[in-house]
């Protein structure tokens, strides 16, 4: 039996080795959806620092009295039962309450019922898209986008804790539309921890090009379940999303920011939870976490430890 499982499981990193490879190549020479970290920054605010010292400007920033991303922090689960999440860690649900409650804030817990009634109510024409997703995480993936757009405020993973209520405030006070946390450094934009103004036309277009992606778009290449949700719902798709969205209407770096890996960790942080991982996912991280290869993948394929 062992030896079964372990020739089984070399026949795996084989098969997801070549896969990568593959993606890899493919990416670099349809580089449409993939961005250097200078071309990135060349339409993004990247965001090193944020203090709300006497609201005094910083790094080009001017701090204002009335954010436009409301005091709202939007978080998802299947139902109320928050202990069902996870065993091997807390829901971070209570952490946000304790927190930011005490400054005004309001937590909201959405589960898939509550989606569903905002979908059929307001988003009607992405409701088929989001029915025939084929994975659960496809649908929390714009789930997240719909919440925040239909009321604007912060959206936090069940992984992601809060670090400091003071930096998530100044971040708010920032007059932007839209930030979002890194993935890769700052190659792309990630989905876990975002936040933006109500009725954002970024997150707007977002959702337009995750039904476009819906509509049996998915490379046939692209075998792996893992890659697929990344391509069509997660933060491949969102960074895409932004590039086209930026190469459109110009530089965004007065609209929209993209927090400094360093500076991310003084925010939040990421317990990259992975709950919805199969065996293709769980075996990229393990290259990802463990070889020299994987970290040359998270540069182009902007894994993400959701």
């Amino acid at each position: 039996m062992v030896a079964f499982f372990g020739k089984g499981m070399r026949r795996l990193v084989i098969l997801v080795a070549l896969s990568l490879a593959v993606f890899v190549i493919h990416r670099l020479s349809y580089a449409d959806d993939f961005a250097l970290a200078e071309r990135l920054s060349e339409s993004i605010r990247i965001i090193a620092a944020c203090t709300a010292d006497a609201f005094e400007p910083l790094d080009n920033f001017t701090l204002i009295l009335d954010p436009g991303i409301p005091n709202t922090v939007h978080q998802i689960w299947k139902t109320t039962e928050l202990q069902a999440y996870s065993t091997e860690m807390e829901p971070s649900h209570e952490s946000w309450k304790t927190m930011l409650e005490p400054q005004n804030y309001t937590i909201k817990l959405w589960t898939d019922d509550d989606v569903l009634k905002l979908i059929k109510s307001k988003y009607a024409w992405l409701l088929p898209t989001y029915m025939e997703y084929p994975h659960n995480i496809q649908r929390a993936d714009i789930a997240r986008l719909l919440v925040v757009h239909t009321e604007g405020g912060i959206y936090a993973d069940l992984d992601v804790y809060p670090r400091s209520a003071e930096h998530i405030q100044c971040l708010q006070h920032l007059g932007l539309q839209a930030i979002f946390s890194p993935t890769a450094g700052t190659l792309g934009l990630s989905n876990h921890f975002f936040m933006a103004e109500r009725g954002s036309p970024l997150l707007q277009w977002v959702l337009y090009e995750a039904k476009r992606r819906g509509g049996g778009l998915t490379p046939r290449w692209m075998v792996l379940p893992y890659l697929q949700v990344f391509w069509s719902t997660g933060p491949i798709m969102l960074t895409a999303a932004f590039k086209k969205y930026s190469w459109i209407y110009g530089t965004l770096r007065d609209f929209i920011g993209l927090l400094d890996e360093g500076y991310s960790g003084a925010v939040i942080r990421h317990a990259a939870g992975r709950s919805w991982h199969g065996v293709d996912g769980q075996a990229l991280n393990y290259i990802a976490d463990h070889s020299q290869m994987g970290a040359q993948f998270k540069g182009f394929a902007y894994i993400d430890e959701v």
